[in-house]
């Protein structure tokens, strides 16, 4: 009899080379996610505009960069370690071309891999010429890279842009970011604010019937999460019966 198949640790890259287009939100609801759970998490902020992830998430995130070679290699190093624990990285838009640039040069994903991690970009997918052009440089640069496009639908139409971000994989299913009546973010934008606490410790000035749709929302995300990480691990079995067949 087969052994269980063990899942990869993820390595999640939340990255667009645009600004404001939710990817610091993104990348938070990542990490609450894995808190949420009681799962093991560590969140790494390239520190863009403020507020930034570790002003949310002070006591999950350190702050990293690869604008030289001292830098790099204090992330990588960190990245690669197989230690279990699940890593959300906030890619800024300044530092989109140098990290995947990096990554490619030291072919960090087979060494990852090769570590139990699972590198898993995601992008998020904007509606616009530069999002679409990076996407399919990345697409070409890292094609073992597993690549997911996020439609956040407070900053576009996930269905109108579909068909500038194909996927290449069957585990790239897209990740949908339902919209958020705008008045909610004076809420969510507070610092620091960890959406685990929230779930459990609702903030006195905000109405029982927004809590309750503010839950809702996140349960959707949540969701949306769990199935990736369920496509991530089918794969994996995928990949080890096809090994044992071979």
């Amino acid at each position: 009899m087969r052994g269980r198949v063990a899942s990869r640790t993820p390595l999640f890259i939340v990255c667009s080379p645009q600004a404001r287009v939710g990817r610091t939100l993104v990348a938070r609801l990542l990490i609450d996610f894995f808190l949420m759970e009681d799962r093991p998490v560590a969140g790494f902020d390239f520190v863009a505009e403020a507020p930034s992830l570790v002003d949310f998430l002070p006591d999950q995130t350190v702050q990293a960069h690869v604008a030289d070679i001292h830098g790099q290699m204090t992330l990588f190093d960190r990245l690669i370690v197989p230690d279990r624990i699940a890593k959300v990285l906030d890619l800024a838009p300044a530092s989109f071309q140098q990290f995947f640039s990096v990554m490619a040069q030291i072919g960090f994903v087979d060494d990852a891999r090769r570590n139990g991690i699972e590198p898993i970009a995601l992008f998020i997918a904007a509606p616009d010429a530069v999002s679409q052009r990076a996407y399919a440089e990345l697409q070409r640069a890292l094609p073992d890279l597993v690549l997911v496009p996020v439609y956040n639908e407070a900053v576009g139409h996930g269905h109108r842009a579909r068909k500038h971000f194909p996927l290449s994989r069957a585990s790239s299913v897209p990740i949908q970011i339902p919209a958020l009546a705008q008045h909610f973010y004076r809420y969510l934008e507070q610092t620091p604010f960890s959406f685990a606490q929230f779930r459990g410790t609702p903030p006195q000035d905000i109405p029982l019937d927004g809590y309750m749709e503010l839950l809702r929302w996140m349960r959707r995300v949540f969701v949306e999460f769990r199935e990736l990480e369920l496509r991530l691990l089918l794969n994996d079995v995928r990949l080890s019966l096809q090994e044992g067949a071979g």
